[in-house]
């Protein structure tokens, strides 16, 4: 029943040689790794390993035997290794009776028993709430001192009508030089059209 209490924050770091497990808090993701519990027959297999690769013979027959040993216990020690540090990481992890994840200590809220996702620590809720109340505050102050400007209210130009770049509130395109204006003059009809226009609405000419 250990396993399923971390079922889903843990990483397996094991290999053939032993078994580590890495636990995480499932707020911050802070973790914690186990000791790493050698497991002998890996061990063994390895050293004979390297043995063969020198001396062949004996030590490959050896190997061979001691894999075969490894691979009917590895399963059943590595579900012992994990009980085990099921039962160490308890001791740095709390399980939230509310939400039933598991916390570190920094994201645990000591007064109410539960996790600060559920139930977030008074002094820093109330912390924000005053950093909320500021921001507020001088957003409103803002609204009350800024001022409007009849040119502010005034249609503009906003991009050059013949290379698109932004113009701001120049008289002239700073990318081609063209003189910025709402409107400009028909060469059909004269008559004034706005710049956005691809038609003089009164000849049907295009400028």
């Amino acid at each position: 029943m250990s396993e399923i209490q971390f079922s889903d924050n843990y990483n397996d770091l094991s290999n053939d040689t032993g078994f580590q497990f890495e636990f995480y808090c499932e707020h911050c993701h802070d973790a914690w790794r186990s000791p790493f519990d050698r497991y002998a027959a890996g061990t063994a297999e390895s050293v004979l390993g390297a043995a063969e690769g020198l001396f062949g013979g004996f030590f490959g027959t050896a190997r061979n035997a001691v894999s075969s040993l490894r691979g009917a216990g590895w399963s059943k020690a590595r579900d012992e290794a994990l009980r085990s540090a099921v039962a160490q990481a308890k001791d740095h992890f709390h399980r939230c009776a509310r939400c039933a994840n598991h916390y570190c200590d920094n994201c645990w809220n000591e007064d109410e028993g539960v996790c600060i996702v559920c139930v977030p620590r008074l002094d820093a809720e109330l912390s924000a709430i005053r950093r909320e109340a500021k921001i507020n505050r001088a957003r409103e102050e803002a609204y009350a001192q800024a001022t409007v400007s009849q040119e502010d209210l005034t249609d503009r130009v906003v991009s050059c009508r013949d290379c698109g770049a932004p113009v701001g509130r120049a008289k002239f395109c700073p990318e081609c030089g063209t003189a910025v204006s709402l409107t400009r003059t028909c060469g059909s009809c004269s008559n004034e059209i706005p710049t956005s226009a691809k038609f003089c609405p009164e000849c049907g000419a295009k400028p």
